[in-house]
């Protein structure tokens, strides 16, 4: 019935068009605010202190200067992972498809067209 190679074939496309479809929806849900990034990189705040008595003020709090690197680095692995989908998706596409060679005219030896 099938070869073993179209059953790889599709099942590589369908790993490829999963990875594909997980990496976008990973992306849209952190970039919306409906998920965090994870957490790779934590900052702590920037204060200032306001003189001897040692009050301080908090200037910008260390969640939202680490939010930045955590989105860019969670961008790069879904860029990764949306990435290598489409080369398994290929992969698979090109092992389902078939391979038909056609030879026009006869094949001559290297000594035959010499000759001629």
């Amino acid at each position: 019935m099938f070869k073993t190679e179209k059953i790889i074939g599709y099942s590589l496309l369908i790993l490829g068009v999963i990875l594909l479809l997980f990496s976008l929806f990973e992306m849209v849900t952190v970039y919306n605010g409906y998920a965090p990034p994870p957490k790779l990189i934590t900052v702590g705040d920037i204060s200032l202190s306001l003189g001897d008595n040692g009050a301080s003020t908090s200037l910008i709090p260390g969640a939202q200067i680490s939010q930045l690197p955590n989105l860019f680095f969670w961008f790069i692995l879904m860029g990764f992972v949306l990435l290598a989908g489409g080369k398994i998706a290929s992969l698979g596409v090109s092992m389902i498809k078939d391979i038909k060679v056609e030879i026009r005219e006869p094949m001559s030896t290297p000594i035959e067209t010499h000759r001629a």
